[in-house]
């Protein structure tokens, strides 16, 4: 645990510089604009990418051979990689879901010029029923990538990354063509039953399914985590 540890709080000051400033700034931007009833604090998840990215970057690069000079297992460094991801995307669906709640409980919007506060008023009006299926958006964003993320880790590392970008195209085109399919079916009215199951029309429903959600993420990051460390861990840095 100590070693993992180390490794986070390594990984962490190696990108501090490049990345954090930067997510910082669209986090306090997306918390001003919420004020004013703009919704798009909801991508902070997305935006949080920008801290993973470099430190998947070195560590599928030559320059990971830097770990190999740390006092750390190679066992220490998989872990300390998939918590790091995990737990930063995870920081970035909290901050989403206050954006959204600052949104909907702010009257700031009011003293914007009348176009602006017309259209800001727009989404503070909405039915909180309805408004809860952007929390719902906002988890299902920090899922999918999180687990992708992962799986990139995963298959990166135990084949090596033209593996992992290959697989990794495949299940974005896979993933969008049958999102487009579900969703005109829908829309059609087809898949009444499935609506239901993605949408739920209750607000307990809603958050039952953000639970599951972010349950099952945590869960495929264990699992990607606990296959990576069986098949790699001893492989030379």
């Amino acid at each position: 645990m100590n070693d993992m540890m180390k490794m986070i709080r390594f990984d962490l000051i190696s990108v501090s510089s490049l990345t954090v400033p930067y997510v910082a700034i669209f986090v306090v931007v997306s918390i001003i604009a919420s004020l004013f009833g703009l919704t798009f604090g909801i991508l902070c998840g997305l935006n949080f990418v920008m801290i993973i990215a470099p430190i998947q970057g070195i560590n599928n690069s030559s320059c990971k051979r830097l770990y190999g000079m740390l006092p750390v297992r190679r066992s220490s460094v998989i872990k300390a990689l998939f918590t790091e991801m995990f737990v930063t995307m995870f920081i970035g669906e909290l901050l989403s879901f206050l954006c959204l709640f600052i949104c909907r409980i702010s009257s700031l919007y009011k003293i914007l010029p009348e176009k602006l506060s017309y259209i800001a008023g727009r989404f503070s009006g909405i039915p909180y029923s309805r408004y809860e299926k952007l929390y719902l958006l906002a988890a299902a964003i920090f899922a999918f990538i999180t687990i992708v993320l992962c799986f990139v880790q995963m298959r990166s590392e135990v084949k090596n990354m033209e593996t992992a970008i290959r697989e990794f195209i495949i299940i974005v085109a896979v993933f969008a063509a049958v999102a487009t399919f579900i969703s005109v079916m829908i829309y059609n009215e087809k898949l009444e039953a499935l609506k239901n199951i993605l949408l739920p029309q209750t607000s307990a429903g809603k958050w039952l399914s953000i639970a599951i959600l972010n349950a099952v993420t945590l869960a495929a990051a264990y699992l990607f985590c606990a296959v990576t460390v069986k098949k790699a861990s001893d492989k030379e840095l």
